[in-house]
């Protein structure tokens, strides 16, 4: 919440360029080994932070993603997206291969162009995590399974948390942040509390915010106030779990340009 959580990148981002590789990695080639578990289609939530380009060009990027994987290999999507102080969004389609490494590439066809990217999954051939592999990104994403359906404001009644690192604009540059939120949600109204630091300053406030979702849709615009008087905007998420026992919990992408932040806030 508030101004905070993307990874602390503005101080790691020169060594993660260098550590980038040059040329996209070499594409393992050949049957997937009889081991290999079969990518299990569904409908799945992505978080994704990190950066794109290099050197003095290098900016912090974060991602929010819904994603379906089809039966027939193919995938499509919504996708929420901050560049430093920028921000786009839009559909896209693709789609997935299983390689001999047992490792699942995708191909996505944003509206802004092809995106290349490598996920492992688990046992059952869900995935887990990925990393990109377009040229000049240096960007890892973890993703949820979500349940089918739309998505409702009451789903996450009751107590969340969540614990955050991100960055604020300061002084024509990318300074740290950290933060522990603990909120309460009923009605799509919330209520909490934010335990902050940025740049090494300490602050605690209290907020009130509500969340109002697209019809249909799990996704939603969510705006909160502090006890400063502090306006905040965000894309929001909601994962949706089974429906007995509500959402486990939401993502956010923060839309104010001076506060490059993405989160995950876990439902108790």
């Amino acid at each position: 919440m508030l101004r905070v959580s993307l990874a602390a990148l503005a101080l790691a981002t020169p060594l993660l360029s260098a550590a980038a590789p040059a040329q996209q990695a070499a594409q393992p080639t050949g049957q997937p080994a009889a081991g290999c578990p079969k990518p299990q289609p569904g409908r799945f939530a992505v978080m994704g932070t990190g950066s794109r380009g290099q050197g003095p060009a290098t900016t912090p990027s974060a991602h929010l993603l819904e994603e379906r994987w089809l039966p027939d290999g193919s995938l499509r999507g919504t996708v929420a997206e901050r560049q430093g102080r920028r921000e786009r969004s839009g559909s896209y389609t693709g789609s997935f291969t299983l390689t001999a490494s047992c490792v699942v590439q995708l191909e996505r066809r944003l509206p802004w162009g092809v995106e290349r990217t490598e996920v492992v999954v688990d046992g059952r051939g869900r995935p887990l995590y990925s990393i990109s592999r377009s040229p000049g990104a240096v960007i890892s994403s973890r993703w949820l399974p979500m349940a089918k359906g739309s998505c409702s404001v009451g789903q996450l009644d009751g107590l969340v948390l969540s614990h955050q690192t991100g960055l604020s604009w300061q002084g024509k540059a990318w300074v740290p942040n950290a933060v522990v939120q603990r909120e309460q949600w009923r009605g799509g109204s919330v209520e909490g509390i934010a335990l902050m630091s940025t740049n090494g300053m300490g602050e605690t406030v209290r907020y009130t915010g509500s969340l109002q979702l697209d019809p249909g849709s799990c996704w939603g615009s969510l705006q909160e106030r502090d006890s400063l008087g502090v306006t905040y905007r965000y894309r929001a998420l909601v994962v949706s779990g089974h429906k007995q026992q509500g959402a486990r919990g939401y993502f956010y992408l923060q839309r104010d340009p001076d506060d490059l932040t993405v989160g995950w806030l876990v439902r108790d």
